[in-house]
């Protein structure tokens, strides 16, 4: 367990940013910006999507600059060690040296799992492995962090087997494991239910009591201002000091529903004793689920993490077959995965939105509609991962818009929005209503389910 000696040095991790920029690119992401990290302090780094935060963690993790491809001047210290940067600097940064000290865990935290790895328990001691760790004390490091994170019960799964908020929560675990000195959280509690969200909060306090200084990188303050050294706002690239009223704590917005055009409106979506498994799975994910879900309707589905939420709407979208029961959907559906790499793959926005649609059809003259109404426009050309995390999700959205579905799945789909971005959700949401489509929403954004959702039906945990 790490704790502070007497002569180490107060600072851990320290960042004199005069400018960053990426490769081929005018503009400045990043300027004048000082960070000094502290032996188990708690730093929140707040922003809107597109502000930089995710750069800033990764300029911290050392992911960033790459060789000579994106300018940086400044310095960066730890471990010891400074680097200086410059715009004659050819210096390449020891990512696997770098790793020991500082720990970071993307946004999409399921990059941060190694693929290859067969069970959970496997990939907790991925690093330990790595790292020479005797066996004995390997097995028995796994174990107990599994048992404090309440992670037992899947150490024997498989990592692709994982829900969204399961592979986070065990991402995190995967992290804190070889106790870096430094560990950077980019958006942390997304996707995960509430009992989650606590152990993560939990985990962080155990860290910090071991000397373990936290980054924390979050569109909102909301669940660290209180306990947090520092609280920075990222704006217009560079820091300033930020209270607890800055991003992600704005005031709801009255949202008006859709009135349905018919006193008996037609049922698009029927589900009667629906059993779901995954091929391979000795046990069954989701059992004796009866949904009727009717034109204008919005229902939510509410559960823990690994409940079934997605494998529900997978098996509404045609993705998964049932084992048994019976499961009928009337008119087209179109599903917005929760993670939006999982959707993206074409080098422009505007291929992105008109991939596979017929040429000279409807759906495709619809494209700079959508584009347009989703805030999209002045993004055609770009490729979809050079775009904020904010409007690649709404990329994504885009291109299940597109096809006009009458039943609407969405997983998880305030996870990366900003609040702009969340105004175009609404009203995408409501657009499909009010034409007579149904929507099917997942989410553990609580607030987001009460304004939006007619009503809920919640899925229990099997296990």
């Amino acid at each position: 367990m790490k704790r502070k000696l007497p002569g180490q040095p107060t600072t851990i991790l320290g960042l004199d940013l005069d400018r960053f920029s990426y490769l081929d690119s005018h503009d400045v992401v990043l300027r004048n910006i000082q960070l000094e990290i502290q032996p188990g302090s708690l730093t929140i780094i707040t922003g809107h999507s597109g502000s930089g935060k995710s750069t800033l963690g990764a300029i911290l993790a050392g992911l960033l600059p790459r060789h000579s491809m994106d300018h940086l001047e400044g310095s960066v210290a730890v471990g010891g060690t400074r680097i200086e940067f410059s715009a004659k600097s050819t210096l390449r940064v020891d990512v696997a040296e770098w790793a020991k000290h500082i720990g970071f865990l993307p946004q999409d935290a399921g990059h941060y799992l190694s693929g290859i790895r067969g069970t959970v328990a496997e990939e907790l001691a991925f690093s330990l492995e790595n790292a020479g760790v005797p066996r004995e004390q390997m097995h028995q490091r796994v174990a107990e962090l599994a048992h404090r994170l309440h992670l037992g019960k899947l150490l024997e799964r498989h990592p692709e087997k994982l829900s969204g908020g399961q592979e986070r929560l065990v991402a995190m675990a995967a992290l804190a494991i070889s106790e870096p000195d430094v560990v950077v959280l980019d958006e942390p509690l997304a996707g995960l239910d509430r009992q989650a969200t606590v152990l993560v909060m939990e985990m962080i306090t155990a860290l910090r009591a071991q000397g373990t200084a936290l980054v924390i990188l979050s569109g909102s303050t909301r669940f660290w201002a209180q306990d947090a050294d520092e609280l920075w706002l990222l704006e217009n690239g560079t820091l300033q000091p930020a209270s607890a009223a800055e991003p992600g704590n704005q005031s709801e917005k009255s949202i008006q529903r859709p009135q349905r055009s018919a006193e008996n409106p037609d049922v698009l979506l029927c589900m009667d004793s629906v059993e779901l498994a995954y091929p391979g799975s000795a046990h069954a994910a989701v059992q004796h689920l009866d949904l009727h879900v009717r034109s204008g309707e919005c229902l939510g589905l509410a559960g823990a993490n690994g409940s079934g939420k997605t494998t529900v709407l997978k098996s509404i979208a045609g993705l998964l077959t049932p084992v048994s029961g019976a499961l009928e959907a009337s008119g087209r559906v179109g599903l917005l995965l929760q993670n939006s790499a999982d959707q993206l793959f074409e080098r422009t926005v505007l291929r992105e939105v008109s991939f596979g649609l017929p040429k000279k059809s409807l759906q495709l003259e619809r494209v700079p509609q959508i584009l347009a109404k989703l805030g999209l426009a002045p993004y055609s050309d770009t490729h979809p991962y050079e775009l904020p995390a904010s409007a690649r999700r709404l990329v994504a959205l885009a291109t299940v818009l597109v096809r006009e579905p009458q039943i609407l799945l969405l997983d998880e789909p305030t996870e990366a929005l900003d609040e702009a971005g969340e105004a175009i959700l609404q009203e995408a949401i409501t657009e499909v209503l009010e034409g007579g489509g149904a929507v099917i929403l997942s989410t553990h954004d609580a607030r987001f389910m009460e304004r939006m959702t007619d009503r809920v039906h919640a899925l229990q945990s099997r296990r």
